[in-house]
């Protein structure tokens, strides 16, 4: 007996950039996206989304924290297993009502003998009622310290003092760990690249918080790094005769992260950066544990000894310029991008799905391809979320259609 399938139908749905009106056929029981069996009559439950747009479950590929939890708080006592885990679920929770399906913790830079405590903590894991945990992105402590942004000084490493695995521990760059952000012009720094990727070659080595020369960047991408982290910020601006690490975007052989919550980013550098390369721009909200909380002056946490201030999206250290994060959501981020560069919502939408499954190697997410997972988010027009799916199964809102 052929196995029962839904069907989204009268929609449109995310196809590379474009909106294409078509049905989309998938079985909650394998949590798996099916060939189109237009033919079939029976065993098929059509689900009319009356116009809506499907796209793919959205991807957060830099979040720090949000929700008051920041992920440098994890592992701060003994035999806290349970709270950590409910932190996480918290996070999975606010991701999922926001469209996210899947999720990489990024650990600022800390001292020496907290990343060997917090990283262990998020080995990928799926949540009863989130988006799963893909691993961590480890930012720091390989770190310019001229561009360290919020980055505490004093935690900061030379590539050339001390060992990953010394640093991160082995079990975790097998495990936990699936970016590493790095200056690629500190000493020791290209050899490490190289040697990462030699002996994890599923770790992404994105490049940032760094003043390197375009020559510098080029060097780094030749023994392996694949990425630019938050692009145009904590690095040397883009010259005209000296373009350093944000020149890389017109290679087209390295992917970019860009943080569109209209302060990281004047709208036109926004729209620059998508258009250099439409298949390498990816979305970042960079959030951190201020996301969702009230306006005001907040404590730090183990990046941040002083005080934080929250205005709308935007946190600085208290009595200064310094940007610290973005209290922004991926959702916000794509319609941002769509009013910010005129795109269409398809074009922004890829940027948080399809772009980051490739750069990741994720090959079972951030298409909507037969044999892909069944993780969806229906919008509006105006790409607000309505609904939130995983496994071909409505998670969010949590009430059954």
């Amino acid at each position: 007996m052929d196995q029962p399938l839904k069907c989204f139908t009268n929609c449109l749905i995310c196809m590379s950039g474009e909106l294409v009106a078509q049905d989309l056929y998938f079985s909650s029981e394998t949590g798996i996206i099916t060939p189109n069996y237009y033919f079939r009559k029976d065993g098929v439950e059509r689900i009319d989304l009356n116009g809506s747009i499907v796209a793919p479950g959205f991807l957060d590929l830099q979040t720090n924290g949000m929700q008051g939890i920041h992920f440098t708080q994890l592992a701060s006592q003994k035999d806290q297993a349970g709270d950590d885990a409910q932190k996480l679920q918290t996070v999975s929770e606010m991701e999922v009502a926001h469209g996210v399906t899947g999720w990489w913790a990024t650990v600022p830079t800390v001292a020496k003998d907290r990343w060997k405590q917090i990283v262990p903590t998020l080995m990928p894991r799926a949540f009863s009622s989130g988006a799963e945990l893909l691993g961590a992105h480890v930012e720091g402590p390989f770190l310019n310290e001229s561009k360290k942004g919020a980055h505490n000084a004093q935690y900061l490493q030379i590539p050339t003092e001390t060992s990953p695995a010394e640093l991160y521990g082995e079990m975790n760059l097998n495990g936990a760990i699936k970016v590493i952000t790095m200056a690629p012009e500190l000493p020791g720094s290209t050899a490490l690249i190289g040697q990462l990727q030699e002996d994890y070659p599923h770790i992404v080595i994105s490049l940032g918080h760094s003043a390197a020369t375009y020559e510098q960047g080029i060097a780094a991408v030749q023994m392996g790094a694949r990425a630019l982290t938050h692009v145009f910020n904590a690095m040397n601006p883009l010259h005209h005769r000296d373009p350093g690490l944000a020149g890389l975007m017109a290679t087209g052989k390295c992917y970019f992260s860009v943080i569109p919550d209209g302060i990281h980013l004047h709208p036109s550098v926004l729209t620059m950066c998508m258009r250099a390369d439409p298949q390498k721009c990816v979305f970042i909200t960079d959030s951190i544990e201020l996301a969702g909380l009230s306006d005001g002056v907040h404590p730090g946490h183990g990046q941040i000894p002083g005080n934080q201030y929250k205005q709308g999206n935007k946190v600085t250290i208290q009595g200064t310029n310094t940007l610290i994060g973005s209290c922004c959501t991926v959702d916000e981020c794509v319609r941002n991008a769509v009013a910010f560069s005129g795109c269409n919502l398809a074009e922004a939408v890829q940027c948080v799905t399809e772009n980051i499954a490739n750069m990741m190697g994720e090959s079972k997410r951030g298409k909507l391809e037969p044999g892909r997972r069944a993780d969806f988010v229906i919008l509006n027009e105006g790409g607000f979320v309505k609904e939130t799916w995983m496994g071909g199964n409505r998670v969010w809102p949590g009430v059954s259609r």
